[in-house]
This record gives structure tokens, C-alpha cells and sequence, in this order.
């Protein structure tokens, strides 16, 4: 067997267990639950104990190459971005290639979603958490698209921590009173939601804790950054998770 047969061995395995996950799931209540969180889900424990265990030894495995940057009042925290995963981590990037999963995404949404440029550090990405202060401010993730066009999908791996992911829900909304909610995203916990709706941050680090979230971004099927915007938003990523490297990702077409 070849080293390609095997990767497609294993990912076929991985969308097997990722496909049960989801048809184990109630859509119609999640699908209420989405809605009323104006595009915001949350599944515990969605993912099981097997696939997630692998998942975390994959993480734990990229941490050597986590580029760490500090913003204060923006960002403390570490990243490791979707070219690396890609290479050195094949569970963690069959999840994220998921059909079942981005089709989950899309029934969601109600729009007809596709994975980012494999091109794009920033199509996935690991965000780790490891020393006392780590945090992210508030922020949408909007990914220089407009309303709706991008979603979010994060997956729970490591949480050693009083961390919360706080969510400001209809925080722009004039007919709706701003909702509060605090998420821990617990190993093979699932939250998705609208990037340019949930306004959100994670809560600071104490003393000896750790957090590691997987997380991964979809578009509206046919959008594609090019010219000026994708250049900003590859500065942003420089700037805030992935270091100069970044500014020149071959990710314009």
C-alpha cells in the first residue's frame, strides 16, 4: 500500500466517524437552536472519544512549530496554521475536510458553503493557549467577506482551563436585545457559527492552564478574495496569528 493510499484510508475513516456524528444529531432542534442564536449552534461532545483522542496527539505533536504573537487588548496566544496541518497532520485535516461536515454547514446556513484555499493559512488552523494571560479580544470573523458569506466551524481538543469563549449574540441587532453566552469548549465539543453575526472572544488564561481549539472556516461556494482585500487580510494574519510568512501565501486565485 501506498503512503496516498493509506492517507485516503485513513480519511475515508475519518468521514465515517465525522458522517455518524452528524446523523446522530437532531437537525431540526439545532437547526431552531441556530436560528435563534442568529447562526450559532454549539454540540457538546459531538465528536467521539477515539477520533478526538488522535486529534489532540496531533495537536500536541505540532506544538514545536505554534507562532506566538501578543497584542495588547487584541490577541496572546499561539497558532499553528492550515500549510503545516495539512503536511504533518492527516486526522486533523480529514476533519476538516469533511463533506459530512460541510454539508451539516451549509443545511445550517442555508447557503451552499465551500472549504477556503488549502493555500490559506488560515482555511484551519490550530489556536493554543498555554501560558497564564493568553486570551482574544472581541472580534467577528468575518474573513474580508460580506454578511453571511463566511462561517465558522471550532472543534474543543484540549481544555484545561476557566476559559469561556464569550458570544455576544445580536450584538448590532437594533430590533433585538444583546444575548450573552458562555461556551467551554470541552475535547470533541462542536460550535458553528455565522463569522460576521457572532461577535465573540476567548476569556484570559489563569496559572498552569491549557486550551487548544481546532478551528476552520467556510465561504459561500464561488467567493474568492483576490486584489486588495485578500492582501489586508494576509497582512492581518502576519500581524495577529502566523507571523511575516504570511503576507505571502500563494492564495490570490
Amino acid at each position: 500500500m501506498t503512503s496516498l493510499d493509506r492517507e485516503q484510508e485513513l480519511a475515508a475513516g475519518v468521514e465515517t466517524e465525522v458522517r455518524a456524528a452528524v446523523e446522530a444529531l437532531e437537525f431540526d432542534a439545532l437547526k431552531r437552536e441556530f436560528d435563534d442564536n442568529n447562526q450559532l449552534a454549539f454540540v457538546p461532545r459531538f465528536l467521539p472519544d477515539r477520533l478526538v483522542h488522535s486529534m489532540i496527539d496531533e495537536a500536541r505533536s505540532l506544538l514545536p512549530h505554534v507562532h506566538r504573537t501578543r497584542l495588547p487588548f487584541i490577541r496572546k496566544a499561539g497558532t499553528v496554521g492550515q500549510d503545516r496541518i495539512g503536511a504533518s497532520a492527516p486526522i486533523l485535516h480529514a476533519v476538516h475536510r469533511s463533506a459530512a461536515l460541510l454539508d451539516l454547514a451549509s443545511r445550517l446556513s442555508g447557503i451552499e458553503l465551500s472549504f477556503k484555499s488549502e493555500r490559506d493559512a488560515h482555511a484551519a488552523a490550530l489556536y493554543c493557549y498555554e501560558r497564564a494571560g493568553d486570551h482574544v479580544g472581541f472580534h467577528y470573523d468575518h474573513c474580508g467577506c460580506e454578511e453571511t458569506a463566511s462561517y465558522t466551524a471550532t472543534v474543543g481538543l484540549v481544555h484545561e482551563t476557566t476559559a469561556r469563549v464569550e458570544f455576544q449574540l445580536f450584538k448590532d441587532d437594533p430590533e433585538r436585545p444583546m444575548r450573552q453566552l458562555f461556551v467551554a469548549m470541552e475535547p470533541g465539543s462542536l460550535v458553528l457559527f455565522c463569522g460576521s453575526r457572532a461577535y465573540h472572544r476567548v476569556t484570559p488564561l489563569r496559572e498552569n492552564e491549557r486550551r487548544i481549539v481546532y478551528s476552520f472556516a467556510y465561504v459561500r461556494e464561488g467567493k474568492k478574495l483576490t486584489g486588495v482585500p485578500r492582501l489586508v487580510e494576509n497582512f492581518k494574519d502576519a500581524i495577529l496569528y502566523f507571523g511575516p510568512k504570511a503576507i505571502f501565501q500563494r492564495n490570490y486565485r
